[in-house]
């Protein structure tokens, strides 16, 4: 019997990042969002799917997606294809906006699913965008944060995931979203300290980076100090995004099992080119 597809598992959650084509923006202004936005809400209930986050940023955007029993890949088709629909004849223009397809990594652990949610409530404030989340407009936290129903995300599929109570499960959802100092005694596992949190974004950088070019299959040799040729050279491109990326040489070294000085020499290598 043929191995089911990883996005054809039936209420299976998943992470997926969207592109636009060079990086270039996808958004123009808050119409073309509101109309993202609309198109999306739209995607999510013709394929019997959960929105449980959203954000979206200029040039790309983050969903966390409970599929039904359609595959996530009927949704994401449906989503990008009636928006370029909408952006090129707005713009007058043809051809994808898109940089791809688009990257989705499932979530089976409950610790990755946290992590992933602050990952995407934080992007705007790791972006420098805004100071806290709630100031950020294009984010799904300030509907998840409202006491009014309405909105697209499906607070009570997200809220399951933190607690049955549901006022319990909005203290543990702000919680894990917006201290930076998080505790054990909340009573489930999740980010403890910055160090977590650090390394959870640096692991999905490398996923992305790895998956744009193809190269799943190098990630165990890059995080293993390997000194081949081909494998020095994808850990000297991901130092440089990671650096730009805003993480400190000491946390890139640590995450990679290289030397401090190694990181440091590499970037400088590459500033001064």
């Amino acid at each position: 019997m043929a191995r089911r597809r990883r996005d054809n598992i039936p209420r299976s959650v998943h992470h997926v990042i969207q592109r636009g084509n060079n990086r270039n923006y996808i958004y123009e202004n808050t119409r073309d969002k509101h109309e993202f936005l609309a198109i999306l809400s739209d995607a999510v209930e013709i394929h019997g799917a959960s929105l449980l986050h959203y954000v979206l940023m200029d040039n790309h955007y983050h969903l966390l997606v409970r599929v039904g029993e359609q595959p996530l890949s009927r949704l994401f088709w449906y989503l990008n294809r009636h928006y370029t629909m909408y952006y090129n004849k707005r713009y007058n223009r043809s051809g994808t906006i898109y940089g791809g397809r688009y990257k989705s990594y499932m979530l089976g652990e409950q610790e990755k699913l946290y992590s992933t949610i602050r990952y995407i409530v934080q992007n705007p404030v790791k972006a420098g965008m805004v100071a806290t989340p709630v100031e950020y407009r294009w984010s799904g936290h300030k509907e998840v944060l409202a006491r009014k129903g309405g909105g697209i995300i499906d607070r009570r599929a997200l809220f399951g995931y933190f607690a049955s109570n549901v006022t319990l499960a909005l203290k543990r959802y702000v919680q894990c979203t917006e201290s930076d100092n998080w505790s054990p005694k909340i009573g489930f596992a999740t980010i403890i300290d910055r160090a977590k949190e650090t390394e959870e974004r640096l692991s999905c950088l490398l996923d992305g980076f790895l998956a744009e070019r193809e190269l799943q299959r190098y990630r165990a040799m890059v995080l293993s100090g390997s000194r081949t040729a081909f494998v020095r050279e994808l850990r000297d491109s991901f130092i440089r995004i990671a650096v730009t990326d805003g993480h400190a040489l000491k946390d890139i070294a640590g995450f990679l099992h290289v030397s401090h000085e190694t990181v440091r020499r590499k970037y400088l290598v590459r500033s001064n080119r």
